[in-house]
């Protein structure tokens, strides 16, 4: 009879029991697949235990019933392939796990099932025949002729694993590709040295070698797993989508953000507002168990779904209407409004970079439109391309000085002349295509351009008003946006402008809108307070539109109200806009401030405008937008005063 050694498989188990202790330490949700992980260490241990025991029992065996070593033996066969089989599905779901086609794991599955019923019937049938073992008259344990049978299902099991892995290679996670490297050829040189060396029992190191290869590769997982909600980071659901592009499938994702989740923090504090987002992952684990949730943003969460057969209208209704629903935690509830954004992949050919510019796109979109749900179809991806373009044409631009500045006279009632003009920033393609403000201003505050735009028309305002080029030009006035109304280099850099062009402040007027002033009303009020100490005027601009408001007129230094075109939309024919206009007309001048009224586009608005008292006009009706050279030209020939009546 062979005397085993079992200095390998109690090393082993010792092996095990740690890894037990560390994994069911760590402060983790116990996912499906976590859970297999879980199953794979407890039947490691329990096949090694089962294992040492036998060969004790087997030493004794002429002290105990041959019955009870023989079932000793058959279950720890039988552990042996409920540990093989469910080793090898985990390994399987590894391999498989961003593919959506289920097709290949269910193959995997039959014929794990099968090899696991077919080794169970040896095992059975060995009590009759002693193929895999028997014990003779005086008790002697022998190894049967199919001992190692095991070995051989072991064998076409890792054969399996090898062809579904090359197989779906594109597929698979830069971790299990280490595995499917490391693990196969280790296990094939544990048999082959159990083989040349029986007495030395190697079953129990070749799982726990297993065992110990996979908790490495999910400790490498941590770095990409969010650490307040346990979900993946943006880092994993990058990697997530470049692994299903490359396999070529097809999927939906849905990025839903969290609307004023400012306000969920300060009534409950940051710790609840943890403890609420840490909740919305689990509700969406739970509710999408056949995806993956990752944390995109801090309060942005990204689903990956299976490809949707309805066209995933399903799955976004029942985002809307569980977040529709409060969110209770304790005492302590909330709604949590969302914004979602969803984009379908089907078989387009993108990357993973452009999947996630999409989706920042959609949800931008959202924002900017406010809309619940915004769904990427493919004009956007021309869209987004055009706005790239722009992009890039605005900082050549930059670098080659093709910006120019325009500008469209306004008429002052009381001199009956033009003798200002509003600054405008124009822009125009290589092929001399021009491109609305309306298009490129926004790009450019997005994308850290304005201030630089902003310097340039100050300083081609400036020159121009020192240059004595425009006849009859008092003033002009210039936008700034609010990042440069913010800057605390604005004071400096205004004073500078002025004094290098020998300008007296009040010929340079500022318009700025109330989001400007929002930003922070504090510093906004400082900044306008010194700047009207220099003797710089201001104007709050686009008054109508849904921003500015009487409050903002009232508690900060404006020189004048610039009404908003769309305020004249039905004037002077509606009596109801001529109500609202005059009426702003009176409490404006009451308040002591002048009105500038834009958008004049009839001779009929002009006329009202100028007999109710408006102090300024601005309009299509009197002077288009026009380069410098043209403003010249038009001053000079409405230099002379009193044309009021040609107005």
């Amino acid at each position: 009879m062979i005397r085993w050694s079992l200095s390998a498989e109690l090393f082993s188990a010792i092996l095990l029991a740690l890894l037990l202790l560390s994994y069911r330490g760590k402060d983790q949700v116990l996912t499906r697949r976590r859970k297999m992980y879980l199953v794979c260490l407890w039947l490691s241990m329990g096949s090694i235990l089962l294992n040492v025991l036998c060969v004790l029992t087997i030493d004794r065996a002429h002290l105990l019933p041959l019955w009870l070593n023989l079932l000793l033996n058959s279950l720890y066969f039988f552990s042996v392939v409920i540990l093989s089989t469910v080793m090898a599905a985990y390994l399987f779901e590894l391999i498989l796990e961003h593919v959506y086609d289920g097709h290949c794991l269910r193959r995997a599955h039959r014929l794990l099932a099968f090899l696991g019923l077919l080794y169970g019937a040896v095992v059975l049938w060995n009590l009759r025949s002693g193929v895999l073992f028997y014990f003779d008259e005086g008790h002697v344990y022998h190894r049967g002729p199919l001992n190692g049978l095991g070995y051989l299902f072991l064998t076409v099991e890792l054969a399996a694993l090898v062809l579904c892995y090359l197989r779906n290679r594109p597929s698979v996670s830069r971790d299990m590709v280490q595995v499917m490297r490391t693990l196969p050829p280790l296990v094939v040189l544990l048999m082959v040295f159990q083989q040349l060396f029986p007495e030395i029992l190697l079953n129990g190191a070749i799982v726990t070698l297993a065992d110990l290869v996979l908790y490495i590769s999910f400790q490498s997982r941590r770095v990409e797993l969010d650490s307040l909600t346990s979900v993946g980071n943006r880092i994993s659901f990058q990697t997530e989508l470049a692994l299903r592009l490359d396999g070529g499938q097809r999927f939906q994702v849905i990025l839903a953000a969290l609307q004023q989740f400012a306000d969920v923090n300060r009534r409950f504090g940051h710790q609840m507002g943890d403890a609420f987002l840490y909740e919305v992952a689990r509700e969406l684990e739970r509710r999408f168990p056949q995806g993956r949730v990752y944390r995109f943003s801090n309060v942005e969460f990204a689903l990956l779904l299976p490809f949707p057969e309805d066209g995933g209208e399903a799955r976004l209704r029942l985002l809307q209407e569980r977040f529709a629903q409060p969110w209770t935690l304790g005492s302590a509830q909330a709604v949590l409004n969302v914004r979602l954004a969803e984009l379908l992949h089907d078989g387009q050919a993108w990357t993973s970079g452009q999947v996630l510019e999409y989706l920042e796109y959609a949800m931008n979109l959202a924002r900017r439109e406010g809309a619940p749900l915004v769904r990427f179809r493919q004009e956007m991806a021309r869209a987004l391309q055009r706005q790239k373009d722009l992009v890039a044409l605005m900082r050549q631009s930059l670098r080659e000085r093709r910006f120019r500045v325009w500008y469209q006279p306004v008429w002052e009632s009381a001199a009956g002349a033009f003798t200002s003009a509003e600054a405008l920033l124009r822009l125009s393609t290589p092929a001399g295509e021009p491109i609305s403000p309306a298009e490129f201003v926004p790009l450019a505050e997005e994308n850290g351009l304005i201030d630089e735009l902003s310097w340039l028309v100050l300083e081609e305002v400036c020159r121009l008003l020192s240059s004595g080029a425009a006849p009859g030009l008092e003033s002009v006035s210039i936008n700034l946006s609010m990042q440069q109304f913010l800057d605390p280099g604005l004071i400096p850099r205004l004073r500078g402008g002025l004094e290098a062009h020998r300008l007296a402040p009040h010929r340079l007027k500022i318009e700025i809108t109330e989001r400007v002033v929002a930003q922070d009303a504090v510093r906004t009020a400082a900044v306008m307070e010194e700047l009207s100490r220099l003797g710089i005027r201001f104007y709050l601009d686009d008054f109508g539109t849904g921003w500015a408001n009487l409050s903002c007129a009232l508690d900060l230094p404006f020189q004048c109200i610039k009404l908003d075109h769309s305020l004249l939309a039905a004037y002077p024919d509606s009596p109801q806009s001529r109500k609202l206009v005059h009426g702003l007309l009176s409490l404006f001048h009451d308040m002591g401030v002048q009105v500038v009224s834009e958008g004049v586009e009839t001779q009929a608005q002009a006329d009202a405008l100028c007999q109710r008292g408006v102090d300024w006009l601005q309009g299509y009706h009197l002077a288009r937008p026009m380069p410098e050279e043209e403003l010249c030209a038009f001053l000079a020939r409405h230099a002379a005063p009193g044309r009021a009546a040609q107005l």
